[in-house]
């Protein structure tokens, strides 16, 4: 975020024109002194507006001149080219000087800044530092105490030790019969010990070939179940198969109904054919023969 300027146009304004009235020059330095505060910069960039505006005065008064006026100063313009050639040149030496004086003046407070960082970072170092060493020095003292708990702990330890050793100077005898038992104990768990570390081997031994012996039933199990699986893969194909048959038997079940049916009316219709074709044959056999031998012929058409 920028920094709010301490200094406005107004006071460099008034500055400048009382250096100027004096006979001075005001340059951004010579406007700084008078002012005694801002920095560098804005005291040029503020200097160069009013120089901007003493310019535009200047031309203003240089409109307002009557034209014979003008013409009669026609013959002293190289005059003033060359005097406001010089005025540029020794405008520019001054702003030249000015910039070089802010450039060192940044260069110098850019140190200083660069400075002021490193002894910043300096103390915030020291300070971690002390921090830590403070850090440091609480844990001893903690770790200190906890020590001189431990010691006084492991003193009445050692009173309760002595006490009881001393009780025990006075039980030698007993108790080196029972370091002869515990001798006699600890040779025979010795014994012991080996005969289970044989009988480990021989346990581990047998659990290997058990182990192997399952690996095998795995891998009979793996083929019977790739077995039971080819197997249930051609048991649903057939049983496929058999559904198909079966609507096949179905639909044929269902032709063989629909041709009985049809032959039934087939038959109907050759029986209904054949009386009608009795009836037409007794019809006409009455018509060729006399009335009293229509009866036999009927009859015998039966």
């Amino acid at each position: 975020m920028a920094r709010e300027a301490t200094i406005t146009f107004e006071q460099v304004s008034t500055a400048a024109d009382s250096i100027k009235t004096t006979g001075g020059k005001p340059t951004a330095r010579a406007v700084r002194d008078v002012l005694g505060t801002g920095s560098m910069a804005t005291v040029l960039k503020l200097l160069q507006q009013w120089q901007a505006g003493q310019v535009r005065q200047s031309q203003a008064i240089d409109d307002t001149l009557d034209p014979g006026i003008a013409r009669a100063i026609s013959n002293q313009i190289a005059t003033k080219v060359q005097e406001a050639t010089a005025d540029t040149t020794a405008r520019l030496a001054d702003l030249q000087a000015e910039a070089e004086t802010i450039i060192t003046e940044n260069e110098r407070q850019a140190a200083l800044i660069e400075l002021q960082a490193a002894e910043l970072s300096a103390l915030q170092e020291q300070y971690a530092a002390l921090t830590g060493r403070a850090q440091q020095l609480d844990a001893d003292a903690a770790r200190t105490v906890a020590d001189l708990a431990a010691e006084r702990q492991a003193s009445e330890v050692a009173r309760v030790e002595l006490a009881k050793a001393e009780l025990r100077l006075e039980a030698v005898p007993r108790i080196e019969a029972e370091i002869e038992k515990v001798r006699a104990e600890l040779l025979e768990a010795r014994t012991q010990t080996a005969e289970l570390h044989e009988a480990a081997a021989v346990a581990t031994a047998k659990l290997e070939a058990a182990e192997k012996a399952r690996a095998r039933v795995e891998q009979q199990l793996e083929g019977a179940a790739a077995q039971a699986v080819a197997a249930g893969k051609a048991l649903e194909n057939e049983r496929v198969a058999v559904q198909a048959c079966q609507a096949r038997l179905e639909a044929a079940a269902r032709e063989v109904v629909a041709a009985n049916d049809a032959a039934e009316k087939a038959r109907s219709a050759a029986k209904k054919a054949g009386e009608e074709a009795a009836e037409l044959r007794g019809q006409l056999a009455g018509k060729g023969q006399p009335t009293a031998e229509k009866k036999p012929a009927r009859g015998a058409g039966k």
